[in-house]
């Protein structure tokens, strides 16, 4: 008798402590915190070619920095695991692209428009990147989400988050936020124009917008609280959509702000690509 009892009162020990290591990871995993990135082209590492330059000095943190001045249309192309092709302005000033694939290798490729859908390439370099943290790419501003770290989206997102602890908090008080002080611009959604990039400024001030912009603006206002969050484009029943995925507690959770203030009734996500 008394043996049995020492193994069950080991038995009992052994699943408390077992009980203990779970919550504690548990807690481990949800006290999980990043830091919001904001680019920079330092310079340390460039390359150049046929004018175009190419900024890899903080690839490490999940983006590039690309720029050219011409006056004529001019696209980027970064190949990971995915292929990616973006507008890139041609003012000579740095745009920045997502590094979102991952660490691995990258080949980041410039070209320059001949005429119509003709484009010569000015620039090819592969790059092995090796990210701070997986989820760097998310953290950050890019070509579809712009923001800097003095501007309003950001000022806006501090004060909502102040006091508050946990990702999950911060994610549903700017989400609130976001769902009842904006609404769907149908005449734009009729209008916009291919290559449009959200102005998030422009959004703040009139207070509308298209899924795009709702969903950039979200990108923002988390980003800048540390919370990976991706900018999601594909297709939402039978129409190209743009939505987020957060990362809360290590798991990717779906928003879709546009739909909860355009009251749209999606029944099926099909997910194309991620900034």
């Amino acid at each position: 008798m008394t043996c049995v009892k020492s193994k069950g009162r080991r038995r009992s020990r052994a699943v408390l402590a077992l009980g203990l290591a779970v919550v504690f990871l548990c807690a481990a995993l949800a006290a999980v915190t990043y830091e919001a990135i904001y680019p920079s082209a330092s310079g340390s590492k460039t390359y150049k070619s046929g004018g175009a330059v190419l900024d890899v000095s903080n690839a490490s943190q999940g983006y590039v920095m690309v720029k050219k001045q011409s006056k004529k249309r001019l696209k980027v192309r970064i190949t990971g695991k995915n292929q990616y092709t973006y507008d890139l302005r041609n003012d000579g000033e740095y745009d920045v692209y997502p590094l979102q694939d991952g660490s691995r290798s990258y080949r980041v490729a410039v070209f320059e428009q001949v005429k119509g859908t003709s484009y010569s390439q000015l620039l090819s370099k592969s790059i092995g990147v090796d990210l701070v943290n997986e989820y760097a790419a998310f953290l950050g501003p890019n070509r579809y989400c712009r923001y800097i770290e003095e501007g309003e989206a950001v000022r806006i997102s501090g004060e909502l988050c102040e006091g508050l602890e946990t990702q999950r908090q911060k994610v549903e008080t700017v989400y609130e936020y976001v769902t009842s002080n904006f609404t769907y611009d149908y005449i734009k959604s009729l209008t916009v124009k291919p290559g449009y990039v959200p102005d998030l400024d422009e959004t703040l001030k009139t207070r509308t917008g298209i899924c795009f912009d709702h969903a950039a603006l979200m990108c923002a206002m988390l980003r800048s609280q540390g919370i990976p969050t991706k900018l999601v484009m594909g297709y939402a029943d039978s129409f190209y959509h743009a939505w987020n995925s957060i990362l809360i507690d290590e798991e990717w959770v779906h928003y879709d702000a546009t739909a909860d203030i355009a009251l749209f009734d999606i029944r099926k996500y099909t997910e194309e690509a991620v900034y």
